[in-house]
């Protein structure tokens, strides 16, 4: 099958295509992209040492702190899955039928989880020396997205799934928290929502320094636990869905400005350059400059509306789901290739241009077939007529036989 920006873009279900979504989307699919080439780098060399060179040392220092875009994720999610209900609580439009919000959940993004979920079982277990019996109870609790819950541990089939068992918890959970923060009252709605912000700050602090990896490495479980929950992560979430009620009750009235552009460039640079604690604390208002400078900025929405940046934000779902193992794969091959590049620095650079072309094209056939086809809100229907046309057919050449 061809592929071409035209069949590689996002289909929405209400026809609308807002290009600057999608850009924000790349940015947190490139970064994490980015920060697991870091990894494997760091553990194929064995070095975690920050390069000598200034230039390197400050890509590796940004590199990372890639793994910021899993937040950048959970703040989109927020922000689209606000949208229709800021409009029914803010402006009194047509209320959100749950049972068509849960049912298009499943219906478009179930499949192209499950299948990768499947993909990967042989693979682990080869790696990994289990049974079939002893990985099967790891890959059901990773199907319904309940693995940390049980295991408190990343999940084991595949490990970045332990941001989507997040994800999934906030799709279930965003119909109560929009009817909890879209207040028609503005001083309601930011009262509620620093203060949220501020017990979080305090809550995150008592458990600052440990992220969803240090169970891997022997931290406190409690400790690491905590940042494996719904809890830790929701600040981010709940930044979505205050720019979702700016999205519907400001950004109409909002010109595009530069001092946005001043304000959100340097933002971006500080998400992926702060230390934890820093971050910590400042964390969810640079996303919120960063996300209206998406918007409303002169330059930022000329950058997110590039067809190939929106394209390839497009297929994040697809990318994150088939990167990890296409990376595996990948890097063994660039290992041999760069043996003699023994400089950190050097092999680093390298890895990063050699392993993106190959992670953006396996997720862009994986979107094209998989993913792509599940946007239509009606497939089911139209497979379930497809299967019945086909019986017909069997029993009339069965018939005429």
């Amino acid at each position: 099958m061809r592929l071409s920006l035209a069949n590689l873009r996002r289909v929405t279900s209400g026809g609308e295509y807002v290009a600057e979504i999608d850009g924000l989307r790349f940015i947190a699919i490139a970064s994490v992209l980015a920060y697991h080439i870091w990894m494997l780098t760091g553990i194929a060399l064995n070095d975690w040492v920050v390069p000598e060179n200034r230039i390197f040392a400050v890509g590796w220092n940004m590199l990372a702190f890639g793994e910021r875009g899993v937040p950048i994720f959970f703040a989109i999610s927020g922000f689209i899955l606000g949208i229709p209900f800021a409009k029914d609580r803010l402006l009194g439009a047509k209320p959100v039928s749950l049972k068509q919000y849960f049912l298009r959940r499943v219906t478009r993004l179930e499949p192209p989880y499950i299948l990768s979920q499947c993909v990967r079982v042989v693979p682990v277990m080869i790696a990994k020396g289990m049974t079939f019996w002893q990985i099967l109870p790891h890959f059901v609790a990773g199907l319904l997205y309940v693995h940390m819950l049980i295991y408190r541990t990343i999940p084991l089939v595949q490990l970045v799934a332990w941001s989507l068992e997040i994800e999934i918890q906030f799709y279930i959970l965003a119909p109560l928290l929009s009817r909890l923060f879209f207040r028609k009252a503005p001083a309601v709605r930011w009262g509620m929502l620093l203060t949220f912000f501020i017990l979080h700050w305090l809550l995150s602090f008592r458990f600052y320094g440990f992220k969803p990896g240090d169970l891997a490495v022997g931290q406190p479980l409690a400790l690491a636990y905590f940042n494996m929950t719904i809890i830790y992560w929701s600040r981010y979430f709940v930044v979505g869905l205050a720019m979702a009620q700016l999205c519907i009750t400001e950004f109409p009235s909002l010109r595009n400005r530069w001092v946005w552009d001043a304000l959100s460039i340097p933002g971006w640079a500080l998400i992926f350059a702060l230390s934890e604690r820093w971050w910590n604390l400042l964390g969810p208002i640079l996303l919120m400059v960063c996300f209206i400078g998406a918007f409303k900025g002169v330059l930022g929405p000329r950058f997110f509306r590039i067809p190939l940046v929106a394209t390839v934000g497009g297929m994040c779902y697809s990318i994150y789901l088939t990167h990890s193992l296409v990376l595996q794969g990948v890097y063994a091959l660039l290992n041999k290739l760069v043996h003699g590049f023994p400089s950190y620095g050097s092999r680093l650079f390298i890895g990063e241009l050699f392993c993106f072309p190959f992670l953006i094209f396996f997720g862009a056939v994986y979107f094209v077939l998989i993913e792509r086809p599940c946007m239509d809100k009606n497939w089911p229907q139209k497979l379930m007529a497809w299967l019945r046309e086909k019986r017909r057919a069997n029993l009339s050449t069965e018939s005429a036989g």
